[in-house]
């Protein structure tokens, strides 16, 4: 994790120090001299005396660090190192240590986990720095690339082509032609943008619409205009550009379209500037016919994947490109299965409905194609028979398209949460009905039914339908406060795999001996904290489990710590399910830990001492009491 020259620096520094065993490193109470110990050899262990007893509560073995967390904190030893076999180690001086940690990410958040250990004696998890996370290096260049280190190269400003709300059609189209550019910025007096008037609106207005060259460019501009500022990258401006499903976005002096405008680019604009982008996958699953090519796009959205994170791009990030990617191919298979419905005679229904995710693919965290989570919205007529007709005709769209998915290489949901099923194909009076009895998850299936669709969201088709059912969910939580407590037991009910001495707790027999479920036992947990706070906090806007902990730390000063290292926590967990997936050609769940890295399984304990402490901060939150050991 250090650079060679510091690693050379720091070793001419080195004490070697031999320990016999019963020898003692440093005594409970004691204060640390300028050394942090590396165990090179041999096992020592903690003991923590507690008024008149002992305890040992800590274990450490070859390649682990001594001693950091009394340096970090500032403090006396809080337990006794005691030697159970001879042990060689190397002293490092801390006055040259600190600042190699300081400088370098890696290296820093190697040794957090002591921080986690200490809590088990008191200790707390402040941080000499948190810039940087546990497995996002700042300094990886595909990430870079990704979020965006180049800046949106704007144009002078006195090519920005504007016109009033007041001028009319012709006028606008005039200026457009004159300067040979594809739409005309509208503002006010202060340079604010009010809309968009693009060359192919005016094609359908003046031309198909025959609307006459007098109107005002008012009343055919687009609305509202999508703002970015002046600061942000080419590829955040695409991947907003992507989301909202626009073609142009404005650049104002504040981000925001209550400033005065810059400049306006296009998606061809920015594609230039960022260079080769992962958007030109959207482009060709938009015009995407077969069920092959649409196989073959989905591996190759795999196959960039696996690479970004092999070096090093954040899962989180990574989970959020791919939910644009599978959107895309949700909203294209739907286009394709309408029309050939129509080929068939059996026309989709002209009546409102909404495609929406929900699960894993309702919080943006989807990269692997394993069991899909979606579901399907139509309104209600108010008459049972009536919908039950709608139903049925949307059934068979459903159908069709859920196959497609599956020959695209997705999974059907082994507990039916598709929008093939009638469960999860249903009027807006079914489910409003459904969420308004959800009082306290009676039985298992009830809870697991309610917590899927909780994390809906919207895909395709009426975007209002899905917006009004989400209202209702938060609406509806914050009414039943039992409701929100059960959440709550059930996200701390099952601990981490890792016992009290920070050894990973495994299967003792059958077909996953050996291994550990690390989505039920280590992402889950922190997933469901992480939403029944964003109900607690009503937190409407954001999906992804990191993004959440993001807002639910902004809006808690007394969560900001703990939810700034479960996002850590969290994405270091789907980082690893997801690259042990690619590794295993599965779901990638099941985690054997002797196939980890000393490093791996250091990181990984560090998360599961998080989750147990994001747990901790939720019992606190609903009063709930310790769960027996």
């Amino acid at each position: 994790m250090l650079g060679a020259t510091e690693v050379e620096q720091l070793a001419a520094q080195v004490i070697i120090r031999i320990y016999a065993r019963d020898d003692t490193v440093w005594t409970q109470g004691e204060n640390p001299r300028n050394e942090v110990g590396f165990l090179a050899r041999g096992r020592v262990e903690y003991i923590w005396k507690v008024d008149d007893r002992e305890e040992m509560v800590g274990v450490r073995d070859e390649g682990d660090v001594l001693g950091l967390t009394a340096f970090i904190e500032g403090e006396p030893y809080r337990v006794t190192a005691h030697v159970v076999e001879e042990s060689l180690v190397y002293a490092l001086p801390w006055n040259i240590l600190q600042p190699l940690l300081e400088a370098n990410d890696a290296a820093r958040h190697y040794v957090r986990r002591h921080l986690f250990w200490a809590t088990r004696v008191g200790g707390n998890v402040t941080l000499p720095s948190t810039k940087a996370s546990i497995a996002r290096p700042e300094s990886n260049i595909l990430e870079a690339h990704l979020v965006g280190a180049r800046k949106i190269e704007m144009r002078p400003l006195n090519r920005l082509l504007t016109c009033s709300p007041e001028a009319n059609i012709e006028e606008a189209a005039t200026l457009m032609s004159t300067k040979r550019v594809p739409s005309i910025l509208v503002v006010n007096q202060d340079r604010h943008p009010l809309g968009i008037l693009s060359g192919s609106a005016l094609i359908k207005r003046i031309i198909v619409d025959d609307h006459p060259k007098s109107d005002p460019v008012s009343q055919h501009m687009a609305t509202p205009v999508h703002t970015i500022g002046p600061d942000e990258s080419a590829t955040t401006a695409i991947l907003l550009m992507l989301r909202q499903r626009i073609g142009q976005i404005c650049i104002t002096e504040d981000g925001t379209p209550n400033s005065p405008a810059l400049d306006v680019v296009t998606h061809k604009d920015l594609l230039t500037q960022s260079g080769h982008h992962p958007a030109g996958l959207l482009r060709e699953i938009r015009l995407a016919r077969s069920p092959a090519r649409f196989k073959e796009m989905a591996d190759d959205i795999e196959h960039l994947v696996y690479g970004y994170l092999k070096a090093g791009a954040s899962s989180i990030f990574m989970g959020q490109i791919c939910a644009e990617f599978y959107d895309a191919m949700v909203e294209r298979l739907i286009e394709l299965t309408i029309l050939e419905l129509e080929k068939e005679h059996q026309p989709v229904p002209d009546h409102p409905w909404a495609w929406i995710a929900v699960g894993s693919d309702g919080r943006r965290e989807q990269i692997l194609r394993t069991d899909m989570d979606n579901g399907f919205i139509f309104q209600s007529t108010g008459d049972a028979e009536s919908d039950e007709t709608l139903r049925q005709a949307f059934l068979r769209l459903t159908n069709k398209v859920v196959q497609r998915l599956v020959d695209a290489g997705f999974s059907r949901c082994q507990g039916g949460v598709m929008a093939s099923n009638p469960r999860w194909c249903r009027s807006t009076l079914e489910w409003e009905e459904e969420i308004r009895a959800l009082t306290g998850f009676s039985d298992g299936v009830a809870m697991l039914r309610g917590i899927t669709l909780f994390d809906m969201r919207f895909v395709a088709g009426h975007p209002e339908l899905a917006s009004d059912l989400r209202t209702l969910i938060f609406d509806h939580v914050d009414k039943q406060p039992t409701l929100l407590r059960k959440m709550a037991e059930y996200a701390v009910e099952s601990p981490p795999p890792l016992n009290f001495w920070g050894k990973f707790i495994v299967e003792k027999k059958g077909i996953q001996e050996g291994r550990f479920d690390i989505k039920a036992r280590g992402m889950s947990p922190i997933r469901d904290a992480a939403r029944v706070l964003s109900f607690k906090y009503r937190i409407t806007h954001y999906y992804s489990t990191g993004n959440r902990l993001d807002e639910i730390g902004a809006r808690a000063q007394s969560l900001s710590e703990v939810a700034a290292y479960g996002r850590e926590a969290y994405e270091l967990l789907m980082r690893l399910r997801t690259v042990n997936g690619f590794a295993q050609k599965d779901s990638g769940r099941f985690i054997n830990p002797e196939n980890l890295s000393k490093l791996e399984r250091a990181q990984l304990a560090n998360a599961f001492d998080i989750q147990r402490l994001l747990q901790t901060s939720l019992r606190a939150e609903f009063c709930l009491e310790q769960r027996p050991a």
